[in-house]
């Protein structure tokens, strides 16, 4: 990123985040289109098996009798069905008794176990190979020593997307297309504080096609790939850029049936897969980023040492704490000391000394300047497990603010879960709540979506209910808005 973010926490002229909203027409739920798919990339694998499945949700089937009529639906229309499931014997039997099912493909992550032939059953998939699967692989320094495990289990064989082996096996594989927020889905990984940090530099499109040093626009290529992604290394004193370098093998889950990290997005778009890859890789491995705060996060992403926490620990107003001594930082939060000290705040949106408490009303006043400013915001609940929720926002949990705004009187907030679903219930702005209809003003002019994507809005006091900490990059990121 060279010395664009070299920055200072001073004003820098009148924000456009506004304009930066652009996302908020990219918040509709992505869609893949299988109008571009090459029909010589289809493949139709077949096993037998036992009978035993395997799906993240429900999947849908249709039923139907006599196979070569449920062969020729699945061949003629591969991009609606997963594949095709009967009983093997039944090739001999008449064809009125031919009975099989047709997998919907919805997205269920539907697979087969316990496959050996002769098992009963036949299973004929649906599969979309974008890339050849014979390929020579020239590993990284990182895959097979620094990420082949996590929480002491030994990870299973990587996944290379597009290449046949269920990753992203879609004729949208890309590696950036449409920058935004939606991009991010946390996986297995506890990086919500790395995957809500991206997700705010995600609103700055530039900012992210910056940090990959490729000519990514064509890739990935039919060879073996590799990516070259600068961050920055705080290890060095000061503080150093650094190229870090990536293969395209995507980290699996112990059983090596899905990926560890980051899910790419349902239109194939897999920045964040090989930008998170490259951050755990920087950081000494998958448990070093097991935890951490976001201004962390955006240290290595954009050499800015303007980094503020803001916290309300005891309920009589947010402070301002910062890690003035750089020296004490290392590249993963768990390494060095990120001890954190009262500090000034941040010219921008009013200051004051390190003394200073903000209650409610100003810190949202502040939170709007900063937004107006392009600067990233992020928010954390509650300390406590990320399996106990509060009308669907959950303790111990990072969460990106992409907007901050007053409109028709009311001070709302537009905030974003990493995991790219789970959002606030029964308020008076979540997505279907009654103040869009009964408020049409407020409605024109922020255009909320209705969907299961992770994002929602809250009232300002709802907001504060809920996140008793902030944080902030301060760093004009406006120069990073494409057009």
């Amino acid at each position: 990123m060279g010395n664009a973010l070299n920055c200072g926490c001073g004003h820098h002229g009148p924000g456009n985040k506004m304009l930066a909203s652009a996302g908020a027409a990219r918040d509709e739920p992505r869609e893949l289109d299988w109008s571009h798919a090459d029909a010589s990339k289809w493949e139709y694998p077949e096993c037998e098996y036992g009978g035993q499945m395997s799906y993240f949700k429900d999947p849908v089937f249709v039923e139907g009798v006599e196979l070569d009529k449920g062969l020729a639906l699945l061949k003629s229309h591969p991009d609606a069905y997963d594949g095709i499931i009967y009983q093997t014997s039944m090739t001999d039997w008449p064809v009125d008794q031919q009975k099989y099912k047709l997998v919907k493909r919805t997205g269920a992550g539907f697979s087969v176990k316990g496959k050996s032939r002769g098992a009963g059953f036949t299973y004929i998939e649906a599969k979309y190979q974008a890339l050849p699967s014979d390929v020579d692989v020239a590993p990284d320094e990182y895959t097979d020593s620094v990420l082949d495990n996590f929480q002491g289990q030994k990870l299973g064989t990587p996944m290379m997307p597009g290449r046949g082996q269920g990753c992203v096996d879609n004729p949208g594989l890309k590696i950036i297309g449409d920058v935004d927020p939606n991009d991010v889905a946390q996986g297995g990984v506890g990086d919500c504080w790395m995957l809500s940090a991206i997700s705010g530099l995600a609103e700055f499109d530039g900012a992210v096609s910056k940090l990959f040093r490729n000519e990514i626009d064509e890739m990935p290529h039919d060879e073996f790939n590799t990516y070259t992604i600068r961050l920055w290394d705080l290890s060095q004193k000061p503080w150093q850029e650094v190229d870090i370098v990536v293969d395209e093998r995507l980290c699996s889950k112990p059983d090596g049936h899905s990926l560890l990290g980051n899910t790419a997005s349902v239109d194939g778009e897999l920045w964040v897969c090989y930008l998170e890859k490259a951050l755990a890789a920087h950081c000494g491995g998958w448990d070093k980023i097991d935890g951490g705060q976001p201004v962390h996060a955006w240290r290595m992403l954009t050499g800015c040492e303007d980094q503020y926490t803001f916290r309300d620990d005891d309920g009589d107003g947010f402070a301002c704490m910062g890690c003035p001594d750089n020296d004490t930082l290392e590249n993963s939060p768990h390494d060095g000391s990120q001890s954190l000290h009262y500090i000034d705040w941040p010219e921008v949106g009013g200051g004051g000394d390190e003394r200073h408490k903000c209650e409610h009303d100003e810190m949202f006043e502040k939170m709007v300047a900063w937004d107006n400013q392009n600067y990233i915001i992020g928010a954390g609940t509650c300390s406590g497990s990320d399996s106990e929720d509060h009308q669907g926002i959950v303790d111990g949990h990072a969460y990106s603010v992409l907007r901050c705004v007053s409109v028709g009187g009311f001070d709302l907030l537009k905030v974003r879960n990493p995991w790219g679903k789970g959002e606030y219930k029964s308020g008076m702005w979540d997505d279907d709540g009654p103040g869009w209809e009964q408020h049409p003003e407020v409605k024109e002019k922020l255009k909320p979506v209705n969907a299961d994507n992770g994002v929602f809005w809250v009232d300002k006091d709802e907001f504060f209910k809920y996140f008793s900490t902030v944080y902030l990059c301060a760093h004009d990121m406006g120069e990073f808005l494409k057009d």
